[in-house]
């Protein structure tokens, strides 16, 4: 009876132990959080590595045509489009590496490596396993797996698998290539913005100082006086000091926009927390404000923008002052609009399909019998034309 008893608790131990070893799963990632992209194509799979020192795992994203891709050809890409990864093999995959200046990674068992496929270990070598559209693969360093089964050596890799962040660099410009300094001293800072709307472009400014630093706002407020193309409007924010609302550069008839609420800047490439006007400029830095849902994303909510950088004109022609003093108010509207502008010689309303609505040489209008919605007005003076973007409700 003992022996017996004995036999069956061994047995339910061991049916324990072996449920949970086969209950282990292999960690992937949802191709929506992966960071950074290689290749070109409709067909898309996700590459995983987990290293074992420090357990690792990261993900690339590879897209292809075709409905499947030799493996060796995504690390291949890979290795060709990230220079922080690269891996060493011939027959087999002796070993895999990975370094950003802050991890350095390599295989603590090299020759000891498992190929998963959707959470399904393969013996094909790596110069002949094929991955389709939808699919992952990882390849995984036996010493941070868990044996599943023992009698196949199959493994799993349970480390939470992180994004790789896409490589950028912030594009900048020569101090030299600068047309429109404003400001005087013997300082010097480039500032500029990277507008999102209506399309993905990056103006810059000189800007020349005596004192030792300067606020970034205090630079912008210079800017934005000088060059009446150039406003900016901000709140106090919940956490101290001030907040960007809203940036935007009209020139003629474009209206470049940039949604303060998405806005982030950086100093010489590299992103600031504190609020801009508690941030300094010093001689021979570079300031640039951009919108992060342009932005190359290369670390946790640190971007860069790689938009060429353009020179702004010199604010000092008459079409180019007449433009940058026109405005409507209020806006939003309702009942009736205001145009401030000199020597207006028509002003004409467009729906959001460009047919135009009304048009009128009064700078009192009324929309009573207009629509809610967007539109936009344009303004024309003898000088110059200006575009504006109205929302009525």
């Amino acid at each position: 009876m003992v022996k017996k008893f004995t036999l069956m608790f061994l047995l339910g131990i061991f049916g324990l132990f072996s449920t949970n070893l086969f209950a282990q799963e292999d960690a992937t990632i949802d191709p929506a959080n992966i960071k950074f992209w290689i290749g070109e194509g409709e067909s898309e799979v996700v590459f995983i590595v987990n290293w074992a020192e420090p357990d690792t795992a990261l993900a690339w994203g590879y897209r292809f045509v075709g409905e499947n891709v030799v493996l060796k050809t995504i690390m291949d890409d890979i290795a060709e489009a990230d220079y922080r990864f690269s891996y060493e093999g011939g027959a087999f995959i002796n070993d895999l590496f990975f370094n950003d200046g802050v991890l350095n990674l390599s295989i603590v068992n090299p020759g000891w490596l498992t190929y998963l496929i959707n959470g399904e270990s393969t013996w094909d070598t790596y110069d002949v396993a094929t991955v389709a559209n939808g699919e992952y693969v990882k390849i995984g360093d036996t010493e941070c797996g868990t044996m599943v089964d023992p009698d196949n050596w199959i493994y799993v890799y349970e480390k939470e698998v992180a994004p790789v962040y896409a490589l950028g660099e912030e594009a900048t410009i020569d101090p030299s290539e600068i047309v429109y300094w404003i400001g005087e001293g013997e300082n010097e800072a480039i500032f500029a913005v990277n507008f999102a709307d209506p399309e993905d472009v990056c103006y810059a400014w000189g800007f020349r100082f005596a004192a030792e630093s300067v606020t970034i706002k205090e630079m912008m407020e210079a800017i934005a006086e000088a060059d009446l193309r150039f406003t900016f409007t901000d709140e106090p924010s919940s956490w101290g000091g001030m907040m960007l609302t809203d940036l935007a550069f009209n020139y003629n008839e474009v209206n470049y926009d940039l949604n303060g609420y998405n806005a982030m800047y950086n100093v010489n490439g590299v992103q600031s927390w504190y609020t801009f006007d508690a941030q300094t400029v010093e001689n021979g830095d570079f300031v640039k404000w951009g919108d992060y849902t342009i932005g190359t994303e290369i670390a946790p909510w640190v971007y860069v923008w790689e938009t060429p950088v353009q020179p702004v004109s010199a604010y000092d022609d008459v079409e180019e002052v007449e433009a940058a003093m026109v405005s409507i108010y209020p806006n939003p509207a309702t009942d009736r609009l205001f145009v401030n502008a000199e020597n207006v010689k028509s002003v004409e309303i467009y729906d959001i399909l460009g047919h135009m609505v009304l048009t009128t040489t009064e700078s009192a209008i009324d929309l009573r019998n207009m629509e809610a919605g967007i539109y936009f007005v344009t303004v024309r003076s003898e000088n110059a034309a200006k575009t504006i973007k109205l929302v009525v409700k």
